[in-house]
């Protein structure tokens, strides 16, 4: 489905107090193009470096290129950032292609994809960066540079101590060619250095609007690194062009970096993409968002049982709101249908894990709703309860507990009580074994129960129960009765007499209805936990 874009001119607000660099004018007043129109496929590339797991930013930002590319009908690319060798961590790959293939964000080219636009490991491309970059000095657009890593530090350090902008002071650029035909022929390691032209570099941000950087801030930034390979600057600005990438939608910590890429851009005669940077991602308490601020990492999710769905819905709403504000539960389908980029917000966007479960608890919910959501949660349990109770089960005769059917109605039973499907076996254990009615909080509960209303309860459904049939024993209503009969008999409280049967069944205070409880269990197992009471209360 397209964007319907009726409007091709849009005002854009501005803001300087998420991007904290002086030197970056923001114009307040400025009418720019959308950046998608109207029947006009986009080519958009998630391009993530392999130092670490993938991280939530980094999945916001697959996610939002994603969006664009379904919803235009275009190209969704996935690049491999490689180039920094010393960083690099392996495994880091293989970590971005599964986290990516379990969110169902699938790329249409990339890594083992055929495509006319690849290699797309940047390390698999080295030779045509450095032949841009010797097009570039023979072009007198660049040079290379000689200055140890010692003599840079110095530069550095007086820039820092006479509170002037830290930038290169082109020691390198006026070394006759001979001298460097003479460091070249006895290898001196160098790099080399694009040269930044006179003149202010201006260039329009979907969020932030139109920049403008005066050319006394900007560096002359280093392209090819004395190992030979490219840094960021080079590499992403050759791939984009020659990947035909048409916007650039990547983290607001690149916004300072892309007036050098424009300098790349006209230096090499080529047409800059559309620039959409996305806003920071923060903790709660207002910090940046890192790789070390824990639990930030794709698997961790993935670990901890949250849904696919509830993470990539999560994440949608970090920078982005929809048309309708009260709607907050999308699926990826209805995400490519309402996202729009024009609604990317710049301020920080804060990290709620509180929302991120209430969202997969909806979700949850949702997919209980139907049959192959149904199957799909059963599939995600079923190892968790094969890794926790499979000896124990096995050991009793009763692995039926493992089947589909059984699996599903425990789901049913307790779905909408949890956040995640993972948290069952450890909170709803007894479904499948007998509770634990030594541990501390069941001994506490007991005694708040009291020992006479226990035995009361235990004596008053044991009674009931022996006048139901077996198909009435797992009949819903039937037990509903059964209750209201003992509530009726007992002269107690309703909410004490589903607090006794609640510890009788499950040995906790907490969980689904105590009939529903039942029929899951089904009669023999309830059965069995009623009689061990009533033969504790004979002794």
């Amino acid at each position: 489905m397209l964007l319907n874009c009726e409007n091709l001119l849009k005002p854009i607000k501005s803001s300087l107090h998420t991007v904290k660099v002086p030197w970056l004018k923001f114009q307040k007043k400025l009418y720019i193009h959308s950046l998608i129109q109207p029947n006009k496929p986009v080519r958009v590339r998630f391009a993530p470096s392999p130092t670490g797991s993938l991280h939530l930013g980094g999945l916001r930002t697959a996610l939002f290129n994603y969006l664009i590319a379904r919803k235009t009908g275009g190209s969704f690319v996935l690049r491999i950032e490689d180039t920094d060798r010393k960083r690099h961590v392996p495994g880091a790959v293989e970590n971005i292609l599964t986290c990516l293939q379990w969110a169902g964000l699938d790329f249409d080219e990339g890594p083992g994809k055929d495509s006319p636009y690849g290699p797309f490991y940047q390390s698999e491309r080295t030779e045509l960066y450095r032949n841009y970059a010797l097009k570039l000095i023979k072009e007198r657009l660049a040079y290379r540079c000689f200055c140890t890593p010692e003599r840079l530090n110095r530069v550095r350090e007086i820039a820092q101590k006479s509170g002037t902008t830290v930038l290169y002071d082109r020691h390198c650029l006026s070394i006759d060619s001979a001298a460097i035909e003479e460091n070249l022929a006895i290898g001196m390691p160098h790099t080399i250095r694009l040269k930044t032209p006179e003149g202010a570099i201006k260039f329009n941000d979907l969020i932030y609007g139109l920049i403008e950087v005066s050319d006394k801030n900007i560096d002359d930034a280093i392209l090819l690194k004395s190992d030979g390979y490219p840094t960021y600057h080079l590499a992403n600005v050759v791939d984009d062009h020659l990947m035909k990438i048409t916007h650039v939608l990547r983290g607001e910590e690149w916004l300072p970096s892309t007036p050098k890429h424009i300098i790349l851009y006209k230096s090499l005669g080529w047409e800059p993409p559309q620039f959409v940077h996305l806003p920071l991602l923060l903790n709660s308490d207002k910090t940046k968002l890192s790789k070390r601020s824990g639990n930030v990492r794709v698997e961790d999710f993935v670990r901890n049982g949250y849904l696919p769905e509830a993470v990539l819905n999560f994440v949608a709403f970090l920078g982005w709101c929809p048309p309708d504000n009260d709607k907050e539960i999308f699926t990826l389908g209805e995400l490519i249908l309402e996202f729009s980029p024009d609604q990317i917000g710049h301020s920080g966007a804060t990290l709620l894990i509180s929302k991120l479960d209430w969202m997969n608890k909806a979700h949850l919910k949702r997919k209980m709703g139907s049959t192959e959501g149904l199957k799909e949660l059963v599939k995600s349990l079923k190892p968790l309860i094969q890794e926790k109770f499979s000896d124990e089960l096995t050991t009793r005769g009763e692995s039926w507990k493992l089947d589909n059917e059984y699996l599903s109605k425990v789901i049913l039973t307790i779905g909408d009580r949890t956040r995640k499907i993972s948290d069952i076996p450890e909170l709803c254990g007894y479904f499948f074994i007998s509770p634990d009615y030594d541990s501390s909080d069941s001994l506490a509960l007991r005694a708040k129960i009291g020992e006479n209303n226990l035995r009361i309860v235990t004596k008053a459904v044991a009674y009931c129960l022996k006048d139901l049939n077996t198909d009435e024993r797992n009949n819903l209503d039937s037990l509903k009765l059964c209750i209201d009969n003992v509530v009726r008999e007992t002269g107690k409280k309703r909410d004490e007499v589903l607090m006794a049967l609640r510890y009788i069944l499950t040995g906790i205070k907490i969980g689904a209805g105590v009939a529903e409880t039942m029929c899951t269990l089904g009669n023999k197992t309830y059965m069995e936990r009623i009689n061990f009471f009533v033969n504790k209360f004979s002794e």
